[in-house]
């Protein structure tokens, strides 16, 4: 398996989180990191210290080009436009793009003139773009045909494993998707102007999501059954989804309720989720019936634990799924799946 040279565009959450996942696993060797705040020592000080998964393995240091720990050291860029890196310079394999900005993924479908082999961006569609979510259709990459990859986002990489063991069986006839997401780094403490992070500068339609993180649930529109139409076509003329962004810093949990066409019965489902975890070769679904709490499942790094205290049915033919996810950890060692993935493939 070929050890692939990567760039990571953006390095915030999701950035910061495989590259720790990566540091775990020696998948692929990170050359190169953009990101767009300009203070070196304060990108080798969030990567240090993290609230909310530790510190760091090694002391990391800086100076105006890079960063350091251990024997490695990696450059540092600060350009708005993922295009505008010299990804070429250092033969890289694979960028990651992780900062949400659309212009970004607009210069990547569009512009891309570098000779990097793969670009891997959260949720886009269009053509030239291939959504890959295991449990689903990792089988489908096809490293000559895919340049552009879309690892999805977390809560439809969660979603889709449970819709497609459903699937396999029964018709889904309708139904309804409720996330409860944590809160994300562009919203506020206080009440303010809802700042959108895909497109810095404007200012979102949505005006509750400016509303003071801390202190409401705030029920928005969600993209998870949207973003599930690039694997199951036509998936959201069925499926309506509905979001409450909730007061804590990690953990996502979401009910599910689908309206089938043939009758289901709980235990056999279980049995089938459990069949599934037992021989696949990802982490892609966990299964608990533990009584715990949305903390507990900080750091998992499964794409969804479903909680089967929860799994009912009703008149045989209403099914109601509850489970959890890691919207950080979990979908980021799914992107670095990704690379593994391809790498297996030179």
């Amino acid at each position: 398996m070929k050890k692939l040279r990567v760039g990571i565009n953006g390095f915030g959450r999701i950035g910061r989180a495989i590259h720790r996942i990566n540091e775990l696993q020696d998948a692929f060797e990170v050359v190169v990191i953009n990101d767009i705040n300009p203070d070196n020592h304060n990108i080798a000080y969030l990567l240090q210290y993290d609230t909310t998964y530790g510190r760091f393995h090694a002391e990391v240091t800086a100076d105006d080009k890079s960063i350091s720990y251990d024997d490695k050291t990696i450059d540092i860029y600060h350009e708005k436009n993922v295009l505008d890196v010299p990804w070429d310079d250092y033969n890289i394999d694979v960028v990651i793009e992780s900062s949400g900005v659309a212009e970004n993924l607009n210069s990547i479908k569009f512009k891309n003139e570098t000779n990097v082999k793969h670009f891997i961006t959260t949720n886009a569609a269009g053509d030239g773009v291939k959504t890959i979510i295991f449990g689903v259709n990792e089988d489908e990459l096809n490293i000559d045909e895919h340049k552009i990859i879309s690892s999805s986002i977390c809560d439809t990489i969660s979603l889709s494993p449970i819709l497609k063991l459903v699937k396999n069986t029964h018709k889904v006839l309708g139904g309804f998707l409720t996330t409860l997401h944590p809160y994300l780094g562009y919203q506020n403490l206080l009440d303010g102007p809802s700042a959108s992070w895909s497109v810095p500068g404007d200012i979102n339609s949505h005006y509750a999501l400016g509303r003071s993180t801390i202190n409401n649930l705030m029920p928005k529109a969600t993209s998870a059954v949207f973003a599930a139409d690039h694997v199951f076509p036509g998936l959201s003329d069925k499926l309506q989804s509905f979001s409450y962004r909730v007061p804590t810093s990690i953990v996502s949990s979401a009910v599910l309720i689908l309206q089938l066409e043939e009758d289901i019965d709980a235990e056999d489902l279980k049995k089938r989720f459990e069949d599934f975890a037992s021989k696949q070769k990802y982490h892609v679904i966990k299964n608990s019936t533990k009584p715990l709490v949305s903390m507990d499942y900080a750091k998992e790094d499964y794409s969804v634990i479903i909680d089967h205290r929860w799994t009912k049915v009703e008149g045989g033919k209403l099914l109601k799924i509850v489970y959890w996810y890691d919207n950080e950890w979990g979908y980021s060692n799914r992107v670095v799946d990704i690379v593994k993935l391809i790498s297996t493939k030179y």
